[in-house]
């Protein structure tokens, strides 16, 4: 099977759900799984009660990733899940979330970030508040390395604030202590720029062959430098291998050589003293590479041609060719050929009007630089005879439908995620308490030939005062039919009777080399085996239905 979509139900609400967590991007905190210590403050006095723990995957950063002094910095909080909500359902915004970051090193002070649309929808009680991010800004001082620390996060609901600051129980409002989330920052006020491109005429773009020259200021004094060829952060494997010297000043020059087979388009020459970087873009040419637009139509037609990789501020002649019978350039056509310049990054925009019906190609050179399209002529009318002889001619069309695919996807009833067994009286005797698992549609309208599994995890079931039932002691006899009225191309199957829910199938639907797709209603009879000496109790558990 090969599983295009992935879903989930929670057919009962539990305690705190697990976070996924992501590969962290350079130059961030995070996404990284850390706990912090909560408490809650009715109307926002007093020392705080219910303390709690919020365990998410959190993330900071901030931008530009290497700002100057005197920028503007932007800082950016993330958790991806949020906390969970009390006994009380809370209504969309009521909870404005602000973040207080502490500066300290080369630059000291404190930025506080805002959220102040959250939840960003109604919240049921015991219920995830869902991911959010804060946001704020501060500006950077001089040159110097930083740090930034989440001192204290506050749910600034008006009727029962919640703090929240390092892992621990205390007074989290009054006397909060730094988290670990701690996010370097290095104030940096390095440059570097252009100065010249052999074999081309301006300093934005350059190709395989070409040498580019270029000056720094700012970096380490009487430094070596070093230079590659990288993505526009900075990052990726670098292409080339530069080299440049700084004087008493931390200004120097260098050169780097673009070599056969680098990385095209939007680049940047990554200059090093061995601890500092800095990069300026440049634009690397390839082959040079035109589209046209129509691709085809008869006399008197006007194309419009886009062209790149051709060298910056060269004239480029734009005209139609034969067809091709041998090395490019083909034989002209009588087309009127026009000119334009390359911009300075390599890109044409020109206008040719086609007449001559053996125009085949059109084509764009610059001495040695040379690409072409194909054209395709129009055959919108023909003759079918001349004089008093019979013929025939055909006129062709071509008819395209699009079907776009669906989803695939799992529904329940309104109202029908809670789910209670029948209750048993202890009696000494191990006990089958029952329920029914609510009817499940899942609809296929993929388009495709895969197919699905509506699987099953359970917790253990956790009493209150005390007391605990095993997850395994939850079995089921799923039922799987089509719905009613549906034309399904697949019959999907039930899972075993008597299985354990937890990893158990629900219900199946096959893979099918003529296609999959349908409506199909999934239920089940549930069975809780209660042991005889069972603790009594009100035992919940969550059940989460995986459709994939």
């Amino acid at each position: 099977m090969k599983p295009t979509v992935r879903k989930v139900l929670i057919a009962a609400a539990a305690a705190l759900a697990g976070v996924t967590v992501v590969q962290a991007p350079a130059a961030a905190y995070g996404p990284t799984a850390n706990s912090l210590g909560c408490r809650i403050y009715f109307s926002d006095a007093g020392t705080g009660s219910s303390a709690t723990v919020w365990s998410d995957t959190f993330t900071l950063t901030q931008s530009p990733a290497t700002p100057k002094p005197g920028q503007t910095v932007t800082v950016s909080f993330t958790a991806a899940a949020g906390s969970t909500n009390g006994p009380v359902g809370l209504t969309a915004g009521s909870v404005p979330v602000l973040v207080t970051v502490g500066i300290s090193g080369s630059q000291t002070g404190t930025v506080t970030l805002n959220q102040a649309n959250y939840p960003s929808t109604a919240v049921a009680a015991y219920a995830k508040l869902g991911g959010f991010t804060a946001t704020g800004s501060f500006v950077a001082g001089s040159v110097g390395s930083l740090d930034l620390t989440v001192k204290q996060i506050k749910f600034a609901n008006t009727t029962a604030s919640t703090y929240c600051s390092g892992a621990g129980d205390r007074d989290h409002k009054a006397a909060p202590a730094d988290t670990t989330i701690v996010q370097p920052v290095t104030v940096f006020d390095g440059g570097a720029t252009i100065t010249s491109i052999t074999g081309q005429t301006g300093v934005a773009a350059a190709r395989a062959g070409n040498t580019i020259n270029f000056s720094v200021t700012g970096l380490t004094p009487n430094a070596s430098l070093t230079a590659s060829l990288t993505d526009t952060s900075g990052g990726g494997t670098g292409d080339g291998s530069g080299t440049g010297t700084t004087g008493a000043d931390g200004a120097g020059t260098g050169s780097i050589a673009v070599p056969a087979g680098a990385v095209t388009g939007d680049r940047a020459v990554a200059v090093s003293d061995g601890t500092n970087t800095v990069l300026v873009s440049i634009t690397i040419l390839g082959t040079p590479a035109i589209t046209i637009t129509p691709a085809g139509g008869g006399a008197g037609t006007v194309v419009t041609v886009k062209g790149t990789s051709f060298n910056p501020g060269s004239t480029v002649t734009v005209r139609g060719y034969k067809a091709l019978t041998g090395a490019p350039p083909p034989p002209a056509t009588s087309d009127a050929a026009v000119t334009t310049t390359a911009t300075a990054t390599g890109g044409i925009t020109a206008s040719i009007t086609v007449n001559d019906p053996t125009t085949a190609w059109i084509g764009a050179s610059s001495g040695q630089l040379f690409a072409l399209a194909a054209w395709v002529p129009s055959a919108d009318s023909c003759i079918a005879a001349t004089g008093t002889v019979d013929g025939e001619c055909d006129l062709t069309y071509e008819l395209s439908q699009t079907v776009t695919a669906g989803s695939l996807a799992q529904s329940r009833g309104s109202g029908s995620s809670a789910i209670t067994f029948d209750g048993v009286t202890l009696n000494g005797t191990a006990q089958i308490a029952t329920a029914d698992l609510p009817v499940i549609n899942v609809t296929d309208y993929r388009g495709s030939t895969f197919g699905w599994d509506l699987t099953a995890e359970v917790t253990d079931f956790t009493g209150v005062p005390a007391g605990t039932i095993p997850a395994d002691a939850l079995t089921w006899t799923p039922s799987c039919v089509a719905h009613t009225g549906a034309t399904n191309l697949v019959t999907a199957t039930a899972g075993a009777a008597g299985e354990k829910v937890n990893a158990g199938t629900l219900c199946k639907g096959p893979e099918n080399t003529a296609g999959t797709g349908g409506s199909f209603d999934a239920s089940a009879e549930l069975a809780l085996a209660v042991p005889g000496l069972q603790l009594a109790g009100t035992y919940t558990a969550t059940l989460t239905l995986t459709l994939s």
